[in-house]
């Protein structure tokens, strides 16, 4: 069952929700400008929403050998959004922790957090899809156990100490990991899943759970449970690909395009294969995408709803996608002011024991 909110809790004494942006910073051919410009505009976005927004983190994930570029190394991006950015929190959403060394992680998250002044979230996923996999010499079969061993190796790194390590998938002496963790215990670790296994683990070994399959945020409340875990450390993200706009149909007519490119992108690469039946093509109906549910296309009153029914079911941060790949920068500046100015604020304060925390 979920977790409850304590009756002694009401709107009055609870914490904003936290709400993030996770930026694609992929182009496809067919919008494609200079690497550098496209580099350039997306970080003065990131540095008006840092100085003029009421949005509380930025984001990135990881891919490799997409033919949009996506974004094969997410810690070197957050390194640069770290030196324009002086508030919001950075972070992954995700980092495929399998085609990592660990220790390199380690000693790159804490690299990032010092030059943020520690604001770094680090968030994890087990990647899916064999070609990245066998391009970096790994292979899909160790992916459990490299996950559960680079979390290991992170805690120990992170608690700032010298130690060993001595594993299935990594062995070694005595290191010291350097720099040093700006906040105790290092940067904080979430991590997603889709089925119950990998939601258990991720119960088990993160600070929070990154939901991208509605209805899996009670599976991962239900494993904190059975793993004893206090309710105010049982922390919940929803993360959605999302066009909210006042004209929601019309905002989709401009980004319609860079969206389904970004949803085929994934669908050719296997990433929705726990959906019956699996996707193996891409959609050529945009209409049966959003049936699907693949996709938020809400204005500010349906947003505003959306949210607070995931604050209800226990959601104490939310991450949006919302810019699509090779999408003008300007086009989505209007739907992030929209977001910020007419669902933001309005969205109700999370009571869970774990807001704030």
């Amino acid at each position: 069952m979920s977790t409850p909110v304590p009756a002694s809790q009401d709107a009055a004494s609870g914490r904003k929700v936290t709400f993030g942006l996770i930026n694609t910073f992929g182009q496809p051919p067919q919008w494609a400008v200079p690497w550098k410009q496209r580099y350039d505009a997306l970080l003065e976005q990131i540095e008006w929403i840092d100085r003029d927004l009421d949005i509380d983190g930025v984001y990135v994930s990881e891919h490799h050998f997409y033919g949009d570029g996506y974004l094969p190394n997410p810690m070197v991006m957050l390194a640069a959004i770290a030196a324009r950015t002086s508030r919001v929190e950075i972070g992954t959403n995700l980092v495929q922790a399998p085609l990592w060394n660990a220790v390199r992680l380690a000693e790159d998250a804490l690299l990032v957090d010092a030059l943020s002044g520690g604001r770094l979230r680090l968030g994890l996923g087990l990647g899916y899809y064999h070609q990245e996999f066998e391009g970096f010499g790994r292979s899909l079969k160790h992916r459990a156990g490299l996950i559960e061993e680079t979390v290991e190796i992170l805690r120990l790194a992170f608690a700032g100490e010298p130690f060993e390590y001595h594993g299935t998938h990594y062995d070694f002496g005595t290191i010291h990991v350097t720099p040093g963790p700006v906040r105790p215990g290092g940067p904080p670790i979430w991590m997603g899943g889709f089925v119950p296994k990998a939601i258990e683990r991720a119960a088990r070994l993160a600070d929070g759970f990154l939901e991208f399959d509605p209805g899996t945020m009670s599976t991962y409340f239900d494993a904190c449970e059975a793993l004893g875990t206090p309710a105010e450390q049982q922390r919940a993200n929803v993360t959605y690909w999302a066009i909210i706009a006042d004209d929601p149909e019309k905002a989709f007519a401009e980004a319609g395009e860079h969206w389904m490119h970004l949803l085929n992108e994934y669908i050719v690469r296997d990433a929705y294969t726990a959906r019956q039946p699996p996707l193996r093509e891409p959609y050529t109906d945009p209409k049966k995408a959003l049936a699907d549910g693949l996709v938020l296309l809400a204005d500010g009153d349906q947003a505003v709803e959306i949210f607070n029914k995931d604050v209800d079911r226990g959601a104490v941060d939310i991450q949006l996608v919302t810019l699509m790949p090779g999408e003008p920068v300007d086009q989505v500046a209007e739907r992030l002011q929209y977001l910020n100015d007419k669902v933001i604020p309005r969205v109700k304060a999370a009571t869970h024991p774990a807001a704030g925390a």
